[in-house]
């Protein structure tokens, strides 16, 4: 009884492990998908750009958005798939996948993240409309160096906080 109630589990176990690689797999897949699918990724940008028009505009800048450029009289800045965030998000959500924690928690993990990475990526945007317009000499630096590496020490600083935290491995049956 013993040895088919530990074959049992080691069954369900492998079975766990195969789920959530192939969820992993299917993650992997439909990013690489929405990065080469011209539509979607348009789609993305646009939304990006008009509330990146939208925040500055509270913040007192007349920006119109064209497309995916925000723009007013004294600078622009053009959302590209690289400033959408989506690979940020990709690896948060694979590690997040790849966890051996309960569905619960990866669902919760799913929109802590996507979330939480968006919210830094508009306030990127925003910034780098702000250095654009008063340091346009540190701009480039801004946006390749040090903005590209917070976004994804923040996607990583968030998944150890949700694996640390929240995320609740789960039960063996």
């Amino acid at each position: 009884m013993r040895e088919a109630t530990g074959g049992y589990r080691r069954l369900l176990r492998q079975r766990r492990v195969w789920v959530a690689a192939l969820a992993v797999a299917c993650a992997a897949a439909l990013l690489i998908w929405l990065a080469g699918h011209e539509a979607a990724m348009g789609a993305i940008q646009r939304a990006l750009a008009r509330i990146t028009s939208g925040a500055l505009n509270l913040l007192g800048h007349r920006t119109v958005v064209t497309g995916t450029t925000v723009a007013s009289a004294r600078f622009g800045i053009t959302v590209v798939t690289a400033c959408t965030g989506l690979f940020a998000t990709g690896l948060f959500l694979i590690a997040v996948l790849a966890y051996p924690a309960g569905w619960r928690s990866k669902l919760i993990g799913a929109g802590v993240g996507v979330g939480g990475i968006f919210a830094v990526n508009v306030i990127r945007l925003v910034s780098l409309y702000y250095i654009g317009v008063h340091l346009p000499g540190f701009l480039d630096s801004a946006h390749q160096l040090i903005w590209q590496s917070l976004l994804i020490v923040f996607a990583v600083a968030l998944w150890l906080l949700w694996a640390g935290r929240w995320a609740r491995v789960a039960r063996e049956a």
